[in-house]
């Protein structure tokens, strides 16, 4: 059990490394606008996981592991992948309507419904669920792998790629690869074909009940991180777009380690009682927080040679980008102050408190940026306003885990 976790955890990290270097790639080899245009694709199909998903990581997860039997487990895979199918309807509408307000309307929708109909037939949660998590990170990083080989070798031929090929080798060619080899992987394990399944007419709706809660929470956690860039997406130009999207990539960085130090703690977690993790979170967010300050005394005297890390040493630091990219130090200093607190309150609190937060945080985010754009400061808003967000969260996730203790 301990080997498959650090594994999973070993796979997951060097595949999420390719991520980052692939994105870097873009960033550091073409075009502000074009990685505009990457960046916003990634930011929307992040927030479509969560869409096609509709509860399927997590309520599909969680039954399929309890379940043994071939039958059983053939009839939840139904069930569940109903409900990933309202997703994928609902996602196609949305497409659609989003790329009204973006260049090259028709190739923009038509790469967002590509990658939604693979991402539909993509069967991870599937193994996840008969215990195959670390297999499916091992196919996630071969194909990532792969993906970023090719891109290098492009980009080293000096060839002209437009936006679509770039996200077609990037992004849904991995993807479609994955797709079908834990496919076959999946067939070959169980002997049985539990990816093409008929859908349900009818389903209990206790199940479509819990699969919305868990839909509705991992939503709003995605969509308040993703609102800013995607309002930023229609409301202004490609340019502008890249030149936040620096910025974001930044704070992704980061934001990446965390997911990955957050993944590897929480089972632990969940193994405490409330009086030690409660420690152990609050010495790990006072450790976080050191070595963001040490990072901050590195940033203060080489900002420009860290900016330069994202953003081509061709392309100035205009006033957008340092201001954005400044505020990106100020919210990872203000995560790192809280960044436990979260896995705590889900680990002894339940789903309950995480989405209220969540639900918050998208709330803030939107008005800010929605009120920013009338007053023409929507290019400095939307990281602005995650900061902010992310800031009253870590005060109310304190204050209710205080509170409760002296209550």
């Amino acid at each position: 059990m301990k080997l498959s976790i650090l594994k999973t955890v070993l796979f997951e990290s060097l595949n999420r490394f390719c991520t980052l270097v692939i994105v870097l790639l873009v960033s550091r080899n073409f075009s502000v606008s074009t990685y505009g245009y990457f960046s916003l694709f990634i930011t929307i199909t992040s927030i479509g996981q969560t869409v096609i998903d509709f509860g399927s990581q997590n309520f599909g997860v969680k039954e399929l592991i309890k379940l043994k039997d071939l039958t059983t487990i053939k009839d939840m895979v139904r069930t569940v992948s109903t409900f990933r199918f309202i997703g994928f309807a609902v996602w196609v509408l949305f497409s659609i309507v989003y790329s009204f307000f973006i260049e090259d309307s028709f190739t923009f929708a038509s790469l967002l419904i590509l990658w939604g109909l693979i991402y539909l037939y993509y069967c991870d949660w599937i193994l996840k669920g008969v215990g195959k998590i670390s297999s499916q990170a091992l196919i996630n990083l071969v194909t990532n792998g792969i993906a970023l080989l090719v891109l290098y070798l492009l980009i080293w031929k000096k060839l002209d790629l437009s936006n679509s090929y770039i996200i077609s080798v990037a992004k849904i060619g991995p993807l479609l690869a994955a797709a079908i080899i834990s496919g076959f992987f999946l067939k070959w394990m169980t002997k049985s074909n539990l990816v093409l399944v008929a859908i349900k007419k009818t389903w209990p709706k206790s199940q479509f009940n819990e699969t919305m809660l868990f839909t509705t929470g991992s939503f709003c956690a995605r969509a308040y991180n993703s609102i800013g860039l995607i309002l930023v997406g229609f409301l202004t130009d490609k340019t502008s777009l890249g030149m936040i999207s620096y910025a974001f990539t930044f704070y992704n960085i980061f934001s990446m380690g965390r997911a990955i130090l957050i993944t590897s703690v929480y089972p632990y977690f969940c193994k405490l009682d409330r009086q030690k993790a409660l420690k152990l979170s609050l010495y790990l967010n006072l450790s976080a927080t050191a070595g963001f300050i040490l990072f901050l005394l590195v940033y203060l005297n080489y900002s420009n040679e860290i900016i330069h890390i994202i953003v081509p040493k061709t392309t100035p630091v205009s006033e957008i980008i340092r201001f954005n990219f400044n505020v990106g130090v100020a919210l990872i200093g203000v995560v790192c102050m809280s960044f436990f607190t979260i896995t705590f309150l889900q680990a002894f609190e339940g789903g309950g408190i995480f989405n209220k937060l969540t639900v918050y945080g998208l709330i803030i985010v939107l008005v800010m940026n929605l009120v920013s754009y009338f007053l023409g400061y929507l290019r400095y808003s939307s990281i602005v306003s995650l900061l902010v967000a992310e800031s009253l969260i870590a005060l109310y996730s304190y204050s209710y885990i205080f509170k409760k203790k002296t209550g």
